[in-house]
């Protein structure tokens, strides 16, 4: 047996300080609209698609009961306290929501709360088949076709393999990866994970048969030379308003912080949440939860214990004890020194 340790420092890379200074209005909901390209790198679609979902909103409102009308977008305003020398300016949006709302219904587009397994299963299909009828569209070639038909069978039959029902005795492998903490096993819960590209993975969750929150994992290579921090103030912001709330979960007994991340209330009753997982997993999180069934099931926040378990099996994978970390969080490759630092 096995035992990985990751130190409370590598968790609390996410916390983002509150801006001191007054800043310009980046994400403000009267900012310019968001570009085609930065759309798709954060949703995953092409745009032939994605029109094709849109025009296909008015049978999900018949399905699933139309959503209500976005209020006006608010304004962003300065907000100042203290006097002199400790006089602190920051930005806020005065419909916080209403802006978080609004990136959630894009980010969303074609999919909707309560959908069953076999209906994301169609649609994440249907993804496949348009893009398979473009790949197609553009050659004549028979190699290049065969590509392309073999292509599509591949990603089908992923897709099919990655349907992954929750249960203790199915022995599943998800149990030491970025989505360990998003799940419960035995608890009637499913999951259909998708690589909708080279840096976009998305992890569809669902209760008692219905969709109930999204996991966007984005690669650091999805925003090439942005840091989490800076993905934060030029896309999540953008997307989801200026004035996240930023959360920090404490340990229970010894009240030290262990995690922290930001926040976005919705207006359909949405929670929206970005993690900085870059060091542990390579990835920027965003988990897009309804807000209305984690009342009910409970949140799942990617909280890692200071000691974990692992089987034989992980710790191979993993390195063993020939792997572990310092206290700033760097990966140690030497098992002579992991074992001074008691590994």
């Amino acid at each position: 047996m096995t035992r990985l340790t990751v130190p409370l420092s590598l968790l609390l890379t996410g916390l983002m300080a509150s801006t001191l200074g007054c800043r310009g209005s980046m994400g403000a909901p009267d900012s310019p609209a968001i570009d085609p390209s930065e759309e798709e790198a954060l949703v995953g679609l092409g745009g032939n698609y994605r029109e094709e979902e849109e025009d296909d909103e008015g049978a999900l409102d018949e399905e699933y009961g139309a959503l209500a009308e976005l209020p006006s977008k608010g304004k962003v305003k300065k907000s100042c306290r203290g006097k002199g020398k400790r006089r602190k300016c920051k930005m806020k949006d005065t419909k916080p929501k209403v802006s978080a709302g609004s990136g959630v219904r894009r980010l969303m587009k074609g999919f909707r709360w309560g959908m069953e397994p076999k209906t994301v299963l169609d649609r994440l299909t249907a993804r496949i088949d348009a893009d398979y009828a473009t790949r197609m569209a553009g050659t004549t070639e028979p190699t290049e076709q065969d590509e392309h038909r073999d292509w599509r069978r591949t990603q089908v039959q992923e897709l099919a393999k990655n349907h992954v029902a929750f249960d203790s005795a199915a022995r599943h492998r998800w149990g030491v990866s970025i989505i360990q903490y998003e799940y419960a096993d035995d608890e009637n819960e499913e999951m259909i994970y998708h690589q909708e590209n080279p840096t976009l993975k998305k992890f569809y969750f669902f209760r008692d048969g219905e969709l109930w929150k999204i996991v966007y994992a984005y690669g650091e290579d999805a925003f090439p030379g942005q840091s989490y921090t800076q993905v934060v103030e030029d896309k999540f912001k953008k997307w989801f308003g200026i004035s996240p709330e930023e959360k920090v979960q404490k340990d229970p007994n010894s009240k030290a912080p262990v995690l922290a991340y930001l926040q976005w209330e919705a207006f359909d009753g949405e929670r929206v949440r970005a993690f900085d997982m870059t060091k542990v997993h390579g990835s920027h999180l965003l988990v897009v939860v309804n807000g209305r069934s984690e009342d009910r099931i409970g949140a799942r926040l990617p909280t890692v214990k200071q000691e974990e378990q692992l089987n034989e099996e992980v710790g191979d994978v993993l390195g063993g004890t020939d792997v572990c970390y310092d206290a700033d969080g760097e990966l140690i490759e030497d098992a002579a020194k992991c074992k001074t630092l008691g590994y």
